[in-house]
């Protein structure tokens, strides 16, 4: 395992999805987690949001429930976590019975997509994937929580604690899903994202997903800390690491982003 500090690991190069194709691309995984001061990854976000405004930016919210009514129930807790670092909120709450359209997102200057039950995320916003690409493209910074980290990527990672039968983390991570599930994802990135990494384990799947060639490159992001994927070279923000890990001949290579 090799440890870089910040940026630059082996095998963490060129995950930006647009950067390759000479566009400005900013996208912020956010592993999950809270925490009183989050300025060094949440605050990024807002910042790069109020860089494009020319302003105060305003942030579109989009989270994921069951029902509309239990999604609210969680507004106030991202209006705090968010509004804090000066920016204007707009909730698109995405139920079982709502699913996220491109108009949903017009007059925001950037899309923080929350976390949750990464399969219904996955079920409710896939239907404005193209949008979601050509506002990132365009310049609009994404930010996703967790769930909206998870999705994130050419493939999703929807949940699971087993291949083959063996288990790969532990089944509290696994999203109601036995095998490790991967489907086709909002393409911001060209990597796997796990979230949660040292605090639930899922660093095992995320090695586990590569070992057994079901992607080439997975990325797994520990709580309060953000991949940052944009104009310049990968950078690691907040209190813990990100985790890269590719295929090594018959072994798994994990190269280490320290935050901070």
């Amino acid at each position: 395992m090799r440890r870089d500090r910040g940026r630059g690991a082996p095998g963490a190069r060129d995950l930006r999805r647009g950067a390759r194709r000479g566009r400005r691309v900013s996208v912020h995984l956010i592993g999950g987690g809270w925490a009183e001061d989050e300025s060094a990854w949440t605050g990024r976000f807002v910042e790069e949001a109020r860089e494009r405004a020319g302003g105060t930016p305003t942030i579109v919210v989009v989270l994921w429930a069951e029902t509309v009514a239990e999604g609210e129930g969680w507004h106030d807790e991202y209006r705090a976590d968010l509004a804090k670092h000066g920016c204007e909120l707009r909730f698109v709450q995405l139920a079982a019975d709502r699913v996220l359209a491109a108009d949903d997102l017009l007059g925001g200057d950037a899309i923080f997509v929350g976390g949750g039950l990464t399969p219904g995320y996955h079920a409710a916003v896939m239907p404005a994937a193209q949008a979601i690409r050509e506002l990132v493209a365009d310049g609009t910074p994404y930010a996703g929580f967790s769930a909206g980290a998870m999705i994130a990527g050419d493939v999703a990672l929807l949940g699971g604690w087993r291949i083959g039968g063996v288990e790969v983390t532990q089944q509290p991570s696994s999203e109601g899903l036995d095998e490790v599930t991967l489907e086709e994802g909002l393409g911001l990135v060209d990597v796997v994202v796990d979230v949660h990494a040292a605090q639930y384990g899922n660093l095992g799947r995320a090695v586990a997903i590569v070992d057994a060639e079901l992607a080439e490159r997975t990325v797994a992001i520990d709580e309060r800390t953000s991949l940052v994927a944009g104009a310049q070279a990968l950078v690691a923000a907040g209190e813990g690491n990100v985790y890269v890990c590719t295929k090594d001949g018959p072994h798994v290579q994990v190269a280490v982003l320290g935050g901070r």
